[in-house]
């Protein structure tokens, strides 16, 4: 089968649906699809660094970057570049189409192409409940006025008119089919977990990491989502510092290794970090260190004000480390973390209930609730089982 997926950004730009959408990609290519990913040639969510533009075959997949332009204003309708060579690209053959998130351009063209054609359109969608709630009370100026709007009026009709809406948790799935009214949603966690990836990683990897970071013999504490408000790693320093000061704290370190997205929410968390001097240790670091980080810490933490899934959550819990997420992790809280079983779920943004979550990682034996962190990620998220549910959604979407 022909397979077209559509989306701004592509690796090496990295966030969580880049990847969700590379390994879905390479995945299908190996099971003997033809994949073909059309994207923009921008490298970070900022719009500030690219790759060249054209044509290349990476992981078994057909890669076209086309040239992008960043909008010189602010964009109400969430549009994020503007890329003519997707006129062109929308045209290309293809058994099925997919649309990655909702930049309008993408959602708008796609859609006129299935209407014309009557070839299969999916949306594979990652805003929140929390932010579509927002988006449609159109709270905040004129901006987010005409945003709300054109949500109601525009973006809720092209949604309807695909096959098929695939959100990334069950709180967003809900959201979609009660404030836009969608018939036509389904539920995917989409992120998952390449076991050999992790498995591969060898004690002199373990070793040269920490050597780099200069980490010693320490245990760690790690929060490995890129720097960025939303991602809440000024919650971490702040609930961590009375314990990396403390008695508790002795032969343990904080580890923030994430790129930088936000430079000043980043300058922000090292100052509040500075008073702790070594006992916090930034990045970046490189994908395979960042492996091997994760087979070293204790705790894996993310204390987000809010996403879908947290995918660096089910890497940390195969890694043998205990999960800390905050409940505003939509598929966390609602799916795949039993709080005391196989996690622990803290409130959001509350920095007292954060540090208390973070201590019993620190001092209690709670392997029983790390090793079952991992079991469910093998049972359920790995890139084979998650594809699997994957497919089982297009071949849904083909038959309609």
């Amino acid at each position: 089968m022909k397979i077209r997926f559509y989306s701004y950004f592509y690796p090496p730009c990295i966030g969580g649906g880049e990847v969700i959408l590379q390994h879905q990609a390479e995945e299908l290519a190996r099971r003997g699809h033809e994949v073909h990913v059309h994207t923009t040639p921008f490298t970070n969510l900022n719009l500030s660094e690219q790759v060249a533009a054209g044509d290349t075959v990476e992981g078994g997949v057909a890669v076209h970057r086309r040239r992008s332009f960043a909008l010189p204003f602010h964009n109400p309708f969430e549009q994020d570049a503007v890329t003519p060579a997707f006129l062109r690209d929308v045209r290309s053959d293809a058994d099925l189409l997919v649309c990655m998130g909702y930049p309008s351009l993408h959602l708008d063209l796609l859609t006129a192409r299935a209407r014309l054609t009557g070839t299969p359109l999916v949306v594979q969608n990652y805003v929140t409940a929390a932010f579509l709630g927002e988006i449609l009370a159109g709270e905040g100026g004129r901006n987010k006025r005409v945003r709300a709007a054109y949500w109601k009026a525009w973006t809720r009709r092209a949604l309807g008119r695909a096959r098929m809406v695939i959100a990334d948790s069950p709180a967003a799935g809900a959201a979609l089919t009660e404030q836009l009214g969608l018939g036509n949603v389904r539920v995917h966690i989409g992120m998952a977990v390449d076991p050999a990836e992790f498995d591969a990683v060898t004690p002199a990897a373990r070793a040269a990491v920490r050597a780099r970071l200069g980490l010693g013999a320490d245990r760690i504490v790690l929060a490995p989502s890129r720097l960025s408000h939303q991602k809440g790693a000024d919650l971490l320093v702040r609930a961590m510092a009375p314990l990396l000061t403390g008695a508790a704290g002795a032969g343990w370190r904080l580890v923030i290794p994430g790129a930088v997205n936000e430079p000043d929410f980043a300058a922000e968390v090292r100052a509040l970090a500075a008073p702790l001097g070594d006992r916090v240790v930034f990045g970046p670091v490189a994908r395979a260190e960042l492996v091997a980080l994760f087979r070293e810490a204790d705790v894996v933490c993310l204390p987000s004000r809010g996403e879908t899934v947290g995918g660096v959550v089910f890497e940390g819990m195969y890694s043998g480390a205990l999960a800390v997420v905050s409940d505003a992790v939509e598929a966390a809280r609602d799916d795949y973390v039993c709080h005391e079983r196989n996690g622990l779920l803290v409130p959001t943004e509350d920095v007292d209930a954060l540090r208390a979550a973070v201590a019993r990682g620190m001092t209690e034996d709670l392997e029983r609730v790390r090793a079952a962190g991992r079991r469910m990620v093998e049972m359920r998220f790995t890139w084979t089982r998650s594809v699997d549910r994957l497919w089982a959604l297009y071949e849904e979407a083909l038959r309609a």
